[in-house]
């Protein structure tokens, strides 16, 4: 697939500040075009299969730093597609809301965690799972509580990583960290205060660079003895935690939960002299051209 983009279409954009799904993929320019050429399994292009056609799809998208992995500001989006004609159905599905956490460990007996997202920073009201995915727009405030519901009463929950990835795949290659060893590490993130068995947090909303239009969040939790000093919980947040042999006492094992996902609106830069009809035309003549030279 090759796209030509009229520079006139986009002024004050350099083809530097521009790249493909792929982060690694660039694109190049000539004196009167910025010009995106891909093969049809590479630089991160997609491939959906509908009852007639498959259609192959890839995006430039800017961006300011080019090790910059999410974005709060509204970026310039232009996706293109090569589309064929085929006879055939591709069927697909996915779990939105995950459903509480059972689990049981040597010391606590059986507990339960959840995950949900709320509506405020109130805490008192959790998103209907029925409105799953989760809509949002960049920089709206997404707030999250993470709590265990257990017998006992003297335990204390720790939150000691959460991250954030495009796909519903805690060990998905693109990821970004929002907590870290106990500590926060986006500066839009902001701890809540609530009971030793529950965790609440908030942060502004954001997108991964690239086309992905969704955003999965995933923690890692344990469970301590209150009032321990030597248990993971009583350490907080540190960048030097030794990870010693747990007390089979007083911590219990990590566990892994996930919630999502939440949708980002388009997010449509808007920038003067863009002209959305040009880059159509282009992109859906160049694929027309080239099938009728096969």
């Amino acid at each position: 697939m090759t796209l030509y983009i009229s520079k006139s279409s986009v002024r004050g954009l350099h083809e530097n500040h521009l790249r493909l799904n792929d982060p690694t993929c660039s694109v190049t320019s000539n004196g009167s075009h910025i010009i995106a050429s891909v093969s049809l399994n590479s630089c991160g292009t997609t491939l959906e299969e509908t009852e007639n056609d498959l259609i192959f799809r890839n995006e430039i998208t800017s961006f300011e730093h080019p090790h910059d992995i999410i974005t709060r500001e509204h970026q310039i989006e232009i996706p293109f597609t090569c589309k064929f004609s085929r006879k055939s159905r591709l069927s697909a599905s996915f779990e939105a809301h995950k459903s509480a956490y059972l689990s049981t460990d040597v010391g606590f007996g059986n507990f339960t965690y959840l995950f949900e997202f709320y509506d405020s920073s109130a805490f008192t009201t959790v998103i209907d799972p029925k409105t799953y995915p989760i809509k949002l727009k960049l920089k709206d405030m997404i707030y999250m509580g993470i709590k265990v519901r257990s017998s006992l009463s003297n335990i204390r929950l720790f939150v000691e990583s959460c991250r954030a990835t495009p796909h519903d795949n805690p060990n998905d290659p693109i990821y970004y960290d929002i907590i870290t060893n106990g500590c926060t590490k986006d500066k839009t993130t902001k701890v809540y205060s609530g009971s030793l068995k529950e965790f609440r947090f908030g942060l502004q909303a954001f997108s991964f660079i690239g086309n992905y239009d969704q955003v999965y969040i995933s923690c890692t939790v344990l469970l301590c003895g209150a009032g321990d000093n030597k248990t993971r919980c009583a350490q907080g947040c540190t960048d030097s935690y030794n990870r010693r042999k747990r007390s089979m006492i007083s911590d219990t094992q990590r566990h892994f939960i996930s919630q999502g996902p939440l949708r980002l609106a388009g997010n449509s830069s808007g920038c003067p002299g863009f002209s959305l009809n040009r880059v159509i035309a282009v992109a859906l003549l160049w694929p027309l051209l080239w099938l009728l030279e096969l």
